[in-house]
């Protein structure tokens, strides 16, 4: 998929569309900072509310565990670098790639350690694991992140819409992913790319489909987004 750069004339139109007087503009910035603020208050005790896997000393230890989480991590950090990058103008399109590139890697990290599994373990590396917490968790700490994410890049959000929800969504709900690795443990890379990549991805595309159509309306109005 290639993504163009709006025409001059275009970006100009909407940019003049989207000029907003300074006291309601000063006051969704505010509502933006509020937001941020209270993520940074909120997550970490909510992190350290859950106490660490047991076996977490001796899977840190992993090389492949260890990967997964790095390039897991990955995903978010590159993610929110290419959404603060794009909010100046005149950046180049291929920074959306950064953090696909960074999924790609996470992907093929769990694709090995199914592979090691499969050769240790046979068959039953595929054994299924009910974990209905993994979507919750990653529901419910992704929303407030994507919803942040999106904040900050406002003419990035003019310029390229789309991509840029789209790679907010993907980043906001990698970070809890990658998080209850570190507190809930699954037994396979089968079973974490099962409830994590698929978590992940159904979250991702829903919330792009209905903030691309400024749903729900009254926190996209709120945001200014």
């Amino acid at each position: 998929m290639t993504w163009h750069r709006l025409r001059t004339e275009r970006l100009i139109e909407r940019l003049v569309a989207d000029l907003r007087p300074w006291q309601i503009e000063r006051r969704i910035r505010t509502h933006r900072l509020w937001m941020a603020a209270v993520l940074a208050i909120v997550l970490p005790p909510l992190a350290l509310a859950q106490p660490f896997r047991a076996d977490l000393a001796s899977r840190l230890a992993d090389a492949m565990f260890v990967a997964s989480i790095a390039t897991s991590a990955m995903i978010f950090v590159t993610g929110l670098v290419t959404v603060l990058i794009l909010g100046t103008p005149g950046r180049s399109w291929l920074w959306l790639l950064v953090p696909l590139v960074a999924c790609g890697l996470w992907l093929v990290s769990e694709s090995a350690s199914i592979a090691v599994d499969l050769s240790r373990e046979g068959w039953r590396a595929w054994a299924f694991e009910t974990s209905p917490q993994c979507p919750l968790i990653i529901g419910a700490v992704g929303v407030p992140v994507f919803f942040a994410l999106v904040g900050v890049s406002r003419v990035g959000l003019i310029v390229w819409r789309g991509p840029i929800i789209a790679i907010a969504a993907l980043s906001a709900f990698s970070l809890p992913a990658t998080m209850l690795n570190l507190f809930h443990s699954l037994d396979t890379g089968a079973m974490v790319l099962l409830w994590h990549f698929g978590s992940i991805t159904v979250f991702s595309i829903t919330a792009a489909f209905l903030l691309s159509r400024r749903i729900p309306r009254g926190l996209c109005d709120w945001l200014g987004l």
